[in-house]
């Protein structure tokens, strides 16, 4: 029994001393390494670092790895005393995390509360995100949100989340009570405030509170909008931004700078124009409109020099653009007078304003309209005085109002937090505004008192207006150099940034915004009239190949080239080619449908047609434009179709139109025909065309164009003969 014993143990130890072996003591150590390396991480997870979860969960999945690769080498005692207290700690900290996880969304909530007690919204509104993350049903945690986004003037998302509260994360009473009681002060919050910017007279602020108002009181489920009230004020508004416009236009004539209120009466024209349900009273703006034209019509009768030609035409181009806006009777008036000062009338082409209207309106002032609330009597001159505020240059490297500026006026902070904004600084002097922002997170992690917090809100304004200011005079110079690609980038990266920090409402950055916007867009537009100019040249060089379709294709191209609002594109010279191509264009497609006629057999249809299309380019002097008509001898030649061209002939003197059958007749000659094949009828012709009767002057006419082109032609010796012979005949009757 003891040998049995001893044998069964030996089996057993066989293969934990065969391990024990087979490790040397280098290998011993780096696994001892290797598992003491997972207990350190392990020992520093943290129940106080619960946003840290999902990388502990990650950091113990490792550890459960390291455990199930070396469990073989429990048989060596020192591996295997590493090996269970790391098993131990596994134990633990999954055991405490099953425990946090599900309180996770609770303790972002209790830590979002106390950032909202340091007016620290943006981290308030970071933390209650990621508690929702884990509780998207957190009724508290939303109730937050939409208190904050209430107080960014957001009543509409306001509201639906509130009311996605009440309808879908059953809350008690109370929750439900509270969240019916914010909804109510929202609304009368924005009302009021709203109803303060109208006092106030700064209807543009007014209005986007009042549309969110509006856009709310459809969707109101609880009785709470007062409808009639706040369309009123919003239509009030708009009447108001309108009559600004119209005053500021109105200053504008009294210093006598027409030429500024021409362009603002063009911003109030498109204003009213989007808003016609609310503003019923144009009759300002019609007068207004008649005193700008009579005074650029006054200056288009003075510009009478050659060098002024330009000025003159521009001038022209303003003022037809401005009496459409009032139209009627007073546009047909202006249309005359600048008729008679040019000396030639324009007329309107239907089909081209068509193709033009078709196409909506392309630009900056469009896309980013919620930057255009004031209007800007010189926006060039503000975007001037912007780059010396917030631009370095060689002659201004530390502009007024650029970050190293506000940094010198910060108050005594500590010195982890001065260093960031010193760094924050630095990174906005290489132009790398991401990690600019990124530090100036970083301080304001650090900052835990007011005073610090302040201090750090004035660096992240100060940073975004100067990088707003940045950015837009790069996209600026990228439509300079033609990048209209990049220069979208940028403004489009801006918008995120401005949006990001919820800076949309502040002055500075709305003024920023709008003064290079208006900027750019003037000069994309002028990059769309270079355009234009391209098809004009494009358009000429087709009317001289005798591409009169290709150019018809270029103008309706051409026209289709739109530009924002505030972009009025001069298409005068597109127009007039258009006038100028249509009978040529009109002569190609009868021409088509000739050839078409002569291919398919039609000799009727097609003898037809070429009379009437060589009298259409008599008519209307198509040889004038350099239009090429191919006589029928030349055709018919080129058809090189005997019978074709015999029963062309027949035709011809059918209809008495004896010179054409001639030209038939003489692409028999060019074929190769003799003469005396033709002799039977020549003398026809000869005979038929003397004996025609016509007026005596159209006789004589007829006969005098018979002899230059037949009299020395010896192939045409039989007409020629039957002719005068015949036509002695005919002056003895007549």
């Amino acid at each position: 029994m003891l040998k049995r014993f001893f044998i069964i143990t030996l089996f057993i130890s066989i293969p934990f001393l065969s391990i024990s072996q087979i490790l040397s003591e280098t290998q011993r150590k780096d696994v001892i390494l290797d598992i003491h390396k997972q207990i350190e991480i392990l020992s520093k997870i943290s129940s106080e670092k619960l946003d840290m979860i999902p990388v502990y969960k990650y950091q113990i999945q490792t550890s459960n790895n390291t455990l199930e690769k070396y469990e073989i080498y429990k048989s060596d005692n020192q591996i295997y005393a590493k090996w269970f207290e790391l098993k131990t700690l596994v134990k633990q900290n999954n055991e405490m995390i099953e425990f946090l996880e599900p309180r996770i969304g609770n303790w972002f909530y209790r830590k979002a509360v106390g950032a909202m007690a340091n007016n620290d919204k943006i981290m308030a509104s970071e933390l209650l995100n990621k508690a929702l993350v884990y509780q998207p049903f957190n009724v508290m945690a939303n109730y937050e949100l939409a208190k904050i986004s209430l107080d960014s003037g957001k009543i509409v998302s306001t509201t639906n989340r509130l009311t996605n509260i009440i309808s879908k994360m059953q809350p008690d009473e109370e929750e439900k009570l509270l969240c019916q009681n914010l909804i109510a002060f929202a609304y009368d919050m924005n009302l009021l405030k709203s109803m303060s910017l109208m006092n106030q007279g700064k209807y543009a602020y007014a209005v986007d509170i009042l549309s969110e108002l509006n856009d709310f009181c459809q969707v109101d489920i609880y009785g709470i909008c007062n409808k009639s009230v706040v369309k009123k004020n919003l239509d009030f508004c708009k009447t108001g931004i309108y009559k600004d416009h119209v005053e500021i236009s109105k200053k504008a004539m009294s210093i006598g700078r027409a030429d500024v209120a021409g362009e603002f009466v063009q911003n109030t024209y498109d204003y009213f124009q989007r808003n016609r349900q609310s503003i019923s009273d144009t009759s300002s703006f019609d007068g207004l409109v008649r005193s700008v034209v009579d005074s650029y019509v006054n200056q288009i009768k003075n510009l009478n020099t050659p060098r002024n030609s330009e000025a003159k035409l521009d001038l022209i181009r303003k003022t037809k653009e401005l009496i459409a806006l009032v139209g009627g009777s007073y546009e047909e008036d202006v249309l005359r007078t600048l008729a008679q000062i040019q000396g030639t009338s324009t007329p309107v082409d239907m089909k081209l304003d068509s193709i033009e209207n078709s196409v909506p309106n392309q630009g900056y002032t469009e896309q980013y309209a919620e930057y255009f609330k004031d209007s800007i009597s010189d926006a060039e001159q503000n975007v001037k005085k912007i780059e010396q505020e917030y631009i370095p240059s060689s002659e201004n490297p530390i502009p007024e109002k650029s970050l190293a500026v506000e940094q010198t006026k910060t108050k005594n902070l500590r010195k982890e937090i001065d260093d960031k904004f010193y760094e924050s600084r630095s990174f906005m002097t290489v132009n790398n505004y991401d990690k600019a922002l990124e530090v100036l997170e970083t301080a304001n992690r650090l900052a835990k008192i007011d005073v610090e917090k302040k201090e750090v809100e004035k660096m992240y304004t100060s940073a975004i207006r100067e990088i707003t200011a940045r950015r837009m005079s790069a996209a600026e110079y990228a439509i300079f150099q033609g990048e209209v690609e990049k220069a979208d980038s940028l403004v489009a990266k801006t918008n995120d940034l401005i949006t990001t920090y919820k800076m949309e409402t502040d002055p500075t950055i709305v003024n920023i915004m709008n003064s290079y916007l208006r900027v750019i867009d003037k000069k994309v537009c002028q990059k769309k009239q270079d355009e234009v100019d391209g098809f004009v040249y494009n358009i000429l060089d087709c009317v001289r190949r005798n591409d009169f379709t290709k150019a018809d294709q270029l103008i309706n191209t051409a026209m289709q080239i739109k530009g924002s609002f505030e972009c009025r594109l001069d298409k005068q010279k597109i127009r007039q080619l258009k006038r100028q191509i249509e009978k040529p264009l009109e002569y190609v497609n009868m021409k088509q449908n000739l050839m078409h006629k002569l291919s398919i057999g039609d000799t009727i249809g097609f003898i037809k047609d070429y009379g009437a299309l060589e009298q259409f380019w008599n008519d209307n002097a198509l040889w004038e434009m350099s239009v090429e008509h191919q006589p029928l001898r030349t055709l018919l030649v080129n058809m090189a179709n005997d019978d074709l061209i015999i029963k062309s002939v027949e035709e011809l003197v059918k209809y008495r139109l004896y010179f054409s059958s001639l030209e038939a007749l003489g692409a028999l000659k060019d074929m190769g025909y003799k003469r005396k094949q033709t002799k039977e009828a020549q003398k026809k012709i000869g005979m038929m065309m003397s004996l025609d009767l016509v007026k005596r002057s159209d006789k004589i006419r007829e006969s005098n164009i018979v002899d230059d082109k037949f009299k020395g032609d010896k192939w045409f010796k039989y007409f020629y003969k039957s002719y005068k012979k015949e036509l002695i005949e005919w002056q003895k009757k007549f």
